[in-house]
């Protein structure tokens, strides 16, 4: 009976969440959608006592609340320690149509790696696990309005996070230059895609030693609707 009521719950914010966020994108696509047979651009309007044409714009939004989870891979300096690891967070996103194609979120995100097996045997350590806890800002950019596909919504990300990093190592042992704690800023750029009401992305994030790839997941669910 529990897992029903899971099952048939999911089914139902699947249901909502997909229906408002296509609302939302197709009328904000009319916004720019263009009609080549009449070389001007296609919009709903009326006609005005004087007999001209009055364009009316619709004008929604709403706040959506993103989970999300992924896997991020070290690069450079950070790969010589680390292993993959897992990557997931929350993002509380902004969408109006007087704003497209921006969308401005505020993000949370954390991501653990553990310590790969050759520099732990080296330091003859039976624990190195690096936790990055990150908040900031983003900026999404919806580029359907330049980059027209019928099968799914091309999207860039922008992030700048201040970032916290804590080291958990064992046995305790002073290792030369790494730190257990530090802060820092991470700039992040990435390239997704939506389907249905899912976002597949790519993402680079520069944090000098800290700098990684990761591949993750997210959907979006509606909080307030204007």
């Amino acid at each position: 009976m529990k897992t029903f009521i899971i099952a048939a719950t999911v089914l139902i914010l699947n249901f909502y969440t997909s229906s408002y966020c296509q609302e939302i994108t197709r009328k904000m696509h009319n916004e720019i959608e263009y009609d080549f047979k009449n070389d001007r651009l296609f919009k709903d309007s009326t006609v005005t006592k004087f007999g001209k044409s009055k364009v009316q714009k619709s004008n929604i939004g709403g706040i959506f609340i993103s989970p999300m989870a992924g896997v991020s891979f070290p690069l450079g300096k950070f790969a010589t320690f680390s292993n993959s690891g897992i990557q997931y967070g929350l993002k509380a996103e902004i969408a109006y149509s007087r704003l497209y194609p921006f969308i401005f979120g505020f993000i949370y995100e954390y991501q653990k790696n553990k310590g790969n097996a050759d520099f732990t045997t080296v330091n003859f350590l039976t624990q190195f696990d690096t936790k990055i806890t990150s908040i900031g800002g983003s900026l999404d950019i919806i580029l359907n309005k330049y980059l027209k596909s019928d099968f799914t919504t091309p999207i860039l990300t922008l992030e700048i996070k201040y970032s916290k990093v804590n080291r958990i190592i064992s046995p305790a042992t002073s290792l030369p230059d790494l730190t257990r704690d530090e802060s820092l800023l991470m700039y992040t750029a990435g390239i997704g895609f939506t389907i249905y009401v899912f976002d597949l992305f790519t993402k680079y994030s520069y944090a000098k030693d800290y700098t990684n790839l990761s591949f993750q997941l997210r959907f979006h669910f509606p909080v307030i609707k204007f």
